[in-house]
């Protein structure tokens, strides 16, 4: 029992039992905050990574929208039923154009007549639509313009790009027969450019291609007897699009739609979506 209690034995047991060394200790605090500085930057670019692809998808899907929404009723574009083998029931003009967008589109009393200052291009579809049924159309669209009201028999769809009062981004909105309320379609929308392609042949296939709306208007006639919109056969739309939120951390380079780098400083994603559109309805007589 003495033994057990011996000043040798003490001493031995205090040894058995002393901790690191401070040189030990700051080596271990050092590798610990580089595992958690590594960890950190590896979670904040995962998450960058996450939003920026986010964005990205988002982008592609409203702008997928977007433009088959316009595509649906370019499409359409002076529809209407047979009457003769070369004359239906639409009489109205099936698209035309404005290159500075519509005067006051935004307005309590929208108007829809072309606006005289500098601005994005804005065109007005129309075309025959079926009976509106107050039951099954609001599901369907059947019979509605493309606000979702009843057409009447015909609807008048207008697209443009505006900036709403106390927003700062510009979007892409369409009126249905002169609604006093747009609905936006896309937001953050930079630019819309419009590609006119037209018949001046009499061949019911595009041979020139106009980049505005006044050059298509001031068309002479064609060998089939058509001027102007009458010779619009197809239309390209082109939309420069960035996304909500910052998601680079460095500005970025793209190509705009008239094809040329373009250098965007504020760290947004920013996209250019392309489609070009057949007007169906100005096929020739035989094909209708």
């Amino acid at each position: 029992m003495n033994n057990l209690l011996s000043p040798q034995a003490g001493a031995v047991n205090r040894r058995g039992i002393s901790g690191f060394t401070l040189v030990e200790l700051m080596v271990s605090i050092v590798i610990g905050m580089v595992l958690i500085i590594f960890i950190s930057s590896l979670y904040l670019n995962s998450k960058a990574s996450f939003r920026l692809n986010d964005d990205n998808a988002r982008l592609q899907e409203d702008g997928n929208y977007a433009l088959t929404l316009i595509g649906r009723n370019l499409m359409q574009a002076g529809y209407g039923a047979m009457r003769t083998v070369s004359t239906t029931s639409f009489t109205g003009k099936g698209l035309v154009a404005c290159d500075n967008g519509f005067a006051s589109p935004l307005a309590a009393t929208p108007s829809f007549t072309c606006s005289g200052t500098a601005g994005e291009p804005g065109f007005t579809v129309s075309y025959s639509v079926d009976a509106y049924d107050s039951t099954n159309s609001p599901i369907s669209g059947i019979g509605a313009d493309c606000n979702g009201n009843n057409a009447g028999g015909t609807a008048v769809n207008s697209f443009f790009i505006a900036t709403k009062s106390g927003e700062t981004s510009s979007s892409l909105f369409c009126n249905g027969n002169g609604n006093t309320v747009s609905q936006p379609i896309l937001n953050n929308v930079d630019h819309m450019v419009l590609t006119y392609g037209v018949d001046t042949t009499g061949v019911y296939a595009a041979s020139q291609f106009l980049s505005t709306a006044s050059a298509v208007s001031a068309l002479p006639l064609n060998a089939a007897n058509k001027g102007g919109w009458n010779q619009l056969v197809s239309i390209t739309v082109c939309l420069e699009v960035h996304s909500e939120n910052i998601v680079t951390t460095a500005a970025q380079t793209y190509q705009n739609c008239a094809g040329a780098s373009t250098t965007a400083t504020d760290k947004k994603l920013h996209a250019t979506l392309t489609r070009t559109f057949t007007l169906r309805n100005r096929a020739a007589p035989s094909l209708t």
